[in-house]
């Protein structure tokens, strides 16, 4: 048998396992995402019924029921930002490519993932540092060109790859500490994830640090190799990061990992389109 009949079962292959990392992230994230679109529903429930309850008494107030229905309509987009989030786990889901606002995408990721971190007692640090390449252009455009960055890529695959980057980060810290509630300082390592997101220039680039520890210049430097985990007990396949690279480099970009102070860095570095 030849290598070239050896190449479809190899890439078969590959879009099984790739298919299998995206089927783990799904799990970790479903109860997440469950729990941040529960509360939209919550809140329209509450607003729903205190309506009703004021029309049945006859007392219905319409400044007041026009801000009731203002938080209903305000609730359901959040729910749906958050629905359109998950779809970056359907089998369709990274078949795509469009103009997309990278900060809107990255904003529902963090919102699909706050129930897993302060499930393990994680403080999630969020900025957008954007400035522009102003030598050849009208600064007094700045602002506007801003607030319109636009990446070429599927909706889906950007929010996936910014899922695992993040829960790569999460796992890093291992189980959350059992705290004690009567004392304020534990002494405690601390636990926190920072997210900085920049446009500048041509180029978007979003950094996910955390404080962990970090891994050896070995594992940072093959992270991105399929099989390449820290897990010992084999509840991680290691298929994370090579598929945050797949995607990335198909939007022609790149993901690096590097160690720091306190822990790991990961980088993002994607391509702004013309129109930034």
């Amino acid at each position: 048998m030849s290598a070239d009949d050896d190449r479809p079962a190899a890439e078969e292959l590959a879009a099984r396992l790739k298919h299998s990392a995206r089927l783990a992230s799904v799990g970790k994230l479903a109860s997440s995402a469950a729990h941040e679109i529960n509360q939209p529903l919550n809140v329209i429930r509450m607003a729903a019924f205190n309506l009703r309850r004021v029309i049945e008494k006859g007392t219905l107030d319409a400044e007041s029921a026009l801000k009731k229905l203002e938080r209903i309509d305000t609730q359901i987009a959040r729910a749906a930002r958050l629905v359109g989030g998950m779809k970056a786990f359907s089998p369709t889901g990274a078949d795509t490519t469009t103009n997309i606002n990278p900060t809107e995408a990255l904003v529902t990721a963090l919102e699909l993932m706050a129930k897993r971190f302060t499930g393990a007692d994680i403080e999630l640090i969020y900025s957008a540092d954007e400035t522009t390449d102003n030598s050849t252009e009208d600064s007094s455009k700045g602002t506007s060109e801003e607030a319109n960055k636009t990446i070429e890529a599927s909706p889906s695959a950007f929010q996936e790859l910014i899922v695992n980057l993040l829960d790569n980060a999460i796992e890093a810290y291992g189980e959350a500490p059992q705290r004690n509630p009567l004392l304020e300082d534990e002494g405690l390592p601390p636990r926190w994830i920072k997210v900085v997101e920049t446009a500048q220039a041509r180029e978007l680039t979003i950094t996910i640090e955390d404080a962990a520890g970090g891994v050896t210049p070995k594992i940072a430097h093959q992270a991105f190799q399929p099989f390449i985990t820290t897990a010992e007990d084999g509840s991680h396949a290691g298929l994370g990061l090579t598929v945050c690279a797949s995607i990335a480099a198909s939007m022609g970009g790149a993901v690096t990992l590097a160690r720091t102070e306190l822990g790991s860095k990961a980088t993002v570095s994607l391509p702004l389109t013309e129109s930034f």
